[in-house]
């Protein structure tokens, strides 16, 4: 496409309209996955509330985590209910900055932690009873 002088601004240039970014948040990852994500955490911090949260001070202490994490994990889901993304098909691939990832490789990489300290917390509950 060659430039025409007598269009002042590089957007009259174009010949059709970019396409519109998606503006939500991790919108290329799967919804079950940060439901099984958002669920391991809320049943950590359950597991705390339940076990750990044995006399007053040690309540206090549980409480303030959870509401910690709370404030943590609930900011990125609100800023993701703010979004009305559009419904788009699902590949099988996620772009990251470090190049294509397969959805069941970051599934992998995000529900690690938050399952396997679950799992630990287990433990040590049968453990130590």
């Amino acid at each position: 496409m060659h430039p025409a002088p007598e269009l002042l601004h590089d957007e009259d240039q174009l010949t059709a309209q970019p396409a519109l970014p998606d503006r939500s948040v991790f919108g290329d990852i799967p919804t079950a996955i940060w439901t099984a994500f958002l669920s391991a955490w809320a049943l950590l911090f359950g597991l705390f509330l339940v076990f750990f949260a044995t006399d007053g001070p040690a309540a206090i202490v549980v409480v303030t985590s959870c509401l910690f994490a709370l404030m943590l994990l609930g900011l990125p889901a609100a800023l993701g209910a703010q979004v009305k993304s559009t419904p788009r098909a699902r590949s099988r691939i996620i772009v990251t900055r470090n190049g294509p990832v397969p959805v069941v490789a970051a599934a992998t990489q995000i529900l690690l932690i938050p399952v396997a300290s679950v799992i630990g917390v287990i433990a040590f509950v049968i453990l130590a009873l």
